[in-house]
């Protein structure tokens, strides 16, 4: 299916789920889940938190689909969705002060078959992600991880364009600077 059958075919589902078609609301479902899972995985680093945030990014987009007015696509509408539940869900963890480890703490390890094995393989990308500030980090995994450019990025997380470029800027400079000084520990 080429493009425009593909947009054809998501605008049609989008009016039908729009006019409370479950069973299209059910394909648009079907069709984006696993790219905003990721999305939110990217954001959180924490596949359980991305569990949630997608769960209800589903659950919001269901409750509001008949207020989407079509401005942007129906998929930078999920990813701003998913960016809101991410935000709001870090801000009750803050009131309930059980956020008191550093995202850091909260990062899972990856497992890579060794000799004797399975050994913990802590990526420096990773711990790198984690430790840059949610507004750097959005911005990095919206334009490199999620291919979307700077208008798109600036849609979703609702704040100016030369914002996103700043932030995208300055997580990559601090990703050099982090992944160098892993790389010198290492040598």
């Amino acid at each position: 299916m080429n493009q425009t059958e593909e947009l054809a075919n998501e605008s049609r589902l989008v009016g039908a789920a729009i006019s409370g078609d479950a069973d299209a609301f059910a394909d648009l479902f079907n069709r984006y889940y696993a790219m905003i899972h990721a999305f939110a995985y990217r954001l959180t680093l924490s596949a359980h938190d991305a569990d949630d945030i997608a769960q209800e990014t589903f659950v919001s987009a269901a409750r509001a689909i008949g207020g989407f007015r079509r401005e942007a696509s129906f998929k930078n509408w999920l990813y701003q969705i998913a960016a809101n539940r991410q935000r709001d869900l870090f801000r009750q963890r803050q009131r309930r002060r059980d956020f008191n480890l550093p995202l850091t703490a909260g990062i899972e390890e990856t497992h890579v078959a060794g000799g004797d094995g399975d050994i913990a393989d802590f990526s420096p990308l990773h711990a790198a992600l984690a430790a840059l500030p949610d507004d750097w980090r959005h911005a990095l995994v919206l334009a490199y991880y999620e291919n979307r450019n700077h208008a798109e990025a600036t849609q979703i997380l609702g704040c100016a364009e030369a914002t996103v470029s700043w932030r995208i800027f300055r997580a990559k400079r601090q990703l050099k600077q982090r992944l160098h000084h892993a790389a010198k520990r290492h040598e």
